[in-house]
């Protein structure tokens, strides 16, 4: 049961690609104000907030955005920056009213977001809970943080795809940085493409660099999995160091003959990280990413009652 009046994200999306059929490009704010007129809402409903201090139909004109962005109805030219797409326009010709997650099922790119979604939230551990009346309050807020943070692991697969491979190479680096690789007086230097000899990156685990982790990164669109070949390349350039570190890092995955290829990695270890894990993993160290909010619960400390029940 809804305790505001303001418009629903599933209404809000329609308005948004109203506002944009001219094909301009505009911020975030612009848009909002632009629904917000379009729309007719009143002073009082622009001025509900939500427990952050947002008004409320800027936080959800915003969540419409995002959600018309990875249907590809939206595009995002840099960031907080939006504009419609040809498919947007299909949409907007249809003069709906509201326009739901079910609804963008029928675009390929929408379907394809959600089930990587899905898949994330199937890996993890964390149950799904059915009913929120009768479960466990932490319960229901871990898994609406697992549910949350797997949008978030997806967009952030998405941005790394679409930038340079020289961002990449250095994000990933940053990643095994940030997980304590370098030790205390280690080192980590990005090679990149000026004969770097098959590979990206560096992290010299100790300050005379005796034992160093060299590293692959390969930024691949989903139907560009890392095969066999690509495998041998970085295992020639390990042994050409005498290596016995390595990691291969894509943003799309492997077939089994590279990972067959990497477990047989004679002089030492290969550790492959997929998109999945990758993003996973960025969220876990954080990343690239910012924290957005915690939550505290209490509960009742016994002990200082013991005297009251002694």
């Amino acid at each position: 049961m809804r305790s505001d009046n303001t418009p629903t994200i599933d209404q809000f999306r329609p308005a948004v690609l109203r506002v944009l059929r001219d094909g301009a490009t505009r911020s975030r704010m612009e848009i909002a104000e632009a629904v917000a007129d379009h729309m007719g809402l009143s002073a009082e409903v622009r001025a509900e907030r939500i427990a952050s201090g947002q008004y409320r139909y800027v936080n959800r004109i915003n969540w419409a955005c995002s959600g018309l962005t990875h249907a590809g109805l939206l595009e995002r030219p840099k960031r907080a920056v939006y504009r419609i797409t040809e498919n947007g326009r299909i949409v907007d010709q249809r003069n709906l009213s509201e326009y739901s997650d079910k609804d963008m099922n029928e675009w390929q790119t929408w379907r394809e977001y959600q089930e990587e979604i899905a898949k994330r939230k199937k890996e993890d551990t964390v149950t799904e809970v059915a009913d929120e009346a009768e479960s466990d309050p932490i319960e229901v807020m871990t898994s609406a943080q697992r549910a949350f943070n797997a949008q978030t692991e997806t967009e952030l697969r998405k941005r790394l795809q679409e930038s340079s491979p020289e961002f990449f190479e250095k994000a990933v680096i940053d990643l095994l940085w940030a997980m304590g690789y370098g030790g205390t007086h280690g080192e980590k230097q990005h090679v990149g493409r000026s004969g770097d000899g098959g590979i990206d990156g560096i992290i010299r685990q100790d300050a005379l660099g005796l034992t160093n982790v060299y590293i692959q990164a390969k930024r691949y669109a989903d139907n560009n999995k890392v095969g066999d070949p690509e495998i041998r390349n970085f295992i020639g350039s390990l042994a050409a160091r005498g290596a016995s570190q390595g990691v291969f890092i894509t943003t799309s995955s492997f077939l089994p003959a590279a990972e067959l290829s990497a477990d047989k990695y004679p002089h030492g270890k290969i550790v492959l990280i997929d998109g999945i894990k990758l993003t996973n993993l960025m969220l876990t160290y954080e990343v690239a990413v910012d924290k957005t909010k915690e939550f505290t619960l209490y509960t009742v400390d016994d002990d200082y009652f013991e005297e009251e029940l002694a």
